[in-house]
């Protein structure tokens, strides 16, 4: 994995180096840092606080921005190795000996697919966040506490983590008082400074996203251009978004859209827990489940967003479901890389294959949330 993550990075073009908007923004947020200045109060950053500590290791190394950048991508690498451990020893726990080649292949070959953002951007910290969740419900017990703080840290990264503790917290039998106290406590290590110290701005950076537009790759956007709907494509927060034609209509759906995919989902949970606790392969199902709801519901669906079910979608079942599972899951992150960047142009131009892509990838995304929640309650593993 590390050296398919290595060959990827090496070819990838300058846009997505040198001049990519994300790198960037890392570097002079780390750089702002290492100088005193406080973040939200001194300079904006859009990204949650649990951010910062991913960003600044490498500026302690490195001079420069190119520096900053390969030392970034080594750190990301680090991460997503890690989380590939985690992985395949939650896949050991839960489905024996020889029951973890097929997640652990299939975490390694996923982030390989997706190597232009897997390196690039900061969410294989989160990955590695997810999947320090997943094996502490594996292994349930007091490793649940583990699970706990390790959402915590996802959440104050990038708030999307914070999906998966509904799951966890009915993972296991009784109380869970003390997962949500190390949830909230590791969230407010986090939130607590920035708001004291950044006020005003620190909320400001959390509305930041509320104001984005609808993003070109999102599960709207995609049907939008299907169907012609859009006149025009533009630059926005740092996305291309879909401006005119219905577009005010398919944003105005998102919110809604969003909010039903996660009641189904949690009505999904709620009928396996009447059962039984969840345990730690229910966890990884429903926390992708959730996860999946909110992409597919959101304004903004980025390439990125994929590498956050690499940890949970694996450990989802063991057997024939579980392979058809990591199959429609490797499926996707293929897809999405032939969109971007592979055929970007052609979709923001509207031309083939561009647009025809986007929407299988989509439509192969709602139909692995379908499969996490239509499935029986218990998946078995085979060995």
């Amino acid at each position: 994995m590390l050296w398919g993550l290595a060959a990827g990075f090496s070819r990838l073009p300058s846009g997505l180096r040198e001049d990519s908007n994300d790198l960037a923004l890392y570097h002079r947020s780390a750089e702002a840092l290492l100088r005193g200045e406080v973040p939200y109060r001194d300079f904006f950053i859009e990204y949650p606080p649990g951010s910062l500590p991913v960003f600044v290791p490498p500026a302690l190394f490195t001079d420069g921005l190119f520096g900053y950048i390969t030392a970034f991508a080594a750190e990301m690498a680090l991460a997503l190795a890690a989380a590939l451990v985690l992985v395949a020893l939650a896949a050991r726990r839960l489905y024996g000996p020889a029951g973890w080649p097929v997640p652990a292949a299939t975490f390694a070959l996923g982030a390989v697919l997706l190597y232009p953002v897997a390196v690039t951007r900061y969410d294989a910290a989160v990955a590695l966040a997810l999947a320090a969740a997943a094996l502490g419900a594996a292994f349930g017990g007091r490793w649940t506490l583990l699970a706990g703080g390790a959402l915590g840290f996802g959440a104050a990264a990038k708030l999307v983590p914070a999906l998966a503790l509904p799951p966890l917290l009915l993972a296991r039998r009784g109380s869970a008082a003390r997962e949500v106290v190390v949830f909230a406590a590791t969230v407010g290590l986090f939130a607590v400074p920035a708001l004291l110290l950044g006020g005003g701005n620190f909320l400001e950076s959390l509305a930041y996203h509320a104001q984005r537009g609808l993003q070109v790759e999102s599960v709207a956007a995609s049907v939008l251009v299907a169907l012609g709907g859009a006149r025009e494509v533009v630059f926005e927060y740092g996305a291309f978004e879909l401006r005119g034609g219905w577009t005010g209509e398919a944003l105005a759906l998102t919110t809604p859209l969003a909010l039903s995919l996660l009641g189904l989902t949690a009505l999904g949970v709620w009928r396996a827990r009447r059962r039984a606790p969840l345990g730690g392969e229910g966890f990884a199902r429903y926390a992708a489940a959730f996860v999946l709801a909110f992409m597919l519901g959101s304004k903004v669906l980025s390439p990125q967003y994929l590498i956050w079910l690499l940890p949970l979608v694996p450990l989802a079942a063991g057997g024939f479901a579980g392979g058809a599972l990591c199959a429609t899951l490797l499926a996707a992150c293929w897809l999405t890389t032939q969109v971007f960047p592979l055929h970007y142009e052609e979709l923001l131009s509207g031309r083939a294959p561009g647009p025809e892509l986007l929407l299988a990838r989509n439509a192969l995304l709602a139909v692995l949330w379908a499969l996490l929640l239509l499935a029986p309650a218990r998946w078995k593993g085979e060995g």
